[in-house]
């Protein structure tokens, strides 16, 4: 099969690469990686952070056929019961103050929760990044984790008729405040500039425990999304038969 699967930014992909022999086929104007997993032709695409970036970045990568597609990633739990690392798959995802809702592919979704992710309701995915616990508390009650492109990953996907599923890491507990604004520090590509974020280390360095401390959080939220995609892909290639519309039970 050929599976497209997204990213938002690199340290979120970190931790996949670093166990497959993935190959870095294009630059511009986005980042696409190549391997071959479980006996699938695999792409990651980099998307960058953000709807507009995340859309137009979707677009460009199906252009070239694929059969799935991932948005992957990390989100920030809205639901208290999510701790850090959980690996959600969720059935719906809303569009953020917008009355809009895209579904994940049924059978991808079961095959998910056979690979081991917990099946949640609903994502939300939101314009601009969630960064403090009383805003996450007061989405609890829309959806089960927040996170920025997967609504638009799954719309493109579907006008291009690719099956999609949205699968997320949790990197950020509801009761979490992130220490910095992150959504100050990307460009226009929707990636973070480092710089950016230096500044506001500078700026309030009295928040760089936390943000050490996140950092770490975020490498285990990536561990955990990378076993995860490992068990799915070896499950999609022995489950999923995409000339029939229900799966195939399993050897």
């Amino acid at each position: 099969m050929k599976i497209l699967v997204t990213f938002a930014v690199a340290s979120e992909f970190a931790a996949w690469r670093r166990r497959h022999d993935f190959r870095q086929v294009a630059h511009e104007p986005f980042a696409i990686y190549v391997s071959e997993i479980a006996g699938n032709a695999v792409r990651v695409l980099l998307t960058g952070m953000g709807t507009n970036a995340a859309t137009q970045a979707t677009r460009w990568a199906l252009a070239s056929p694929a059969d799935i597609c991932i948005s992957s990633g990390f989100a920030g739990a809205l639901n208290g019961g999510l701790g850090v690392g959980t690996v959600l798959a969720g059935r719906v995802v809303l569009r953020a103050e917008r009355e809009l809702a895209v579904a994940s592919d049924h059978q991808l979704l079961a095959v998910a929760e056979d690979a081991g992710a917990r099946h949640v309701e609903r994502f939300l995915t939101s314009e601009h990044l969630i960064a403090d616990a009383a805003q996450k508390v007061a989405l609890g009650g829309e959806a089960d984790a927040v996170e920025m492109e997967s609504f638009v990953i799954l719309a493109e996907a579907a006008r291009y008729g690719v099956r999609a599923a949205a699968i997320r890491s949790v990197s950020d507990a509801a009761s979490c405040s992130l220490p910095y604004d992150f959504d100050q520090a990307r460009d226009a590509r929707g990636q973070v500039r480092m710089s950016a974020l230096l500044s506001e280390v500078i700026r309030q360095p009295q928040r760089l425990a936390a943000l050490l401390r996140f950092a770490r959080d975020c490498r285990f939220a990536a561990r955990q999304l990378a076993d995860f995609l490992d068990r799915y892909l070896q499950l999609l290639s022995t489950r999923l038969d995409l000339s029939q519309s229900e799966m195939v039970a399993a050897t």
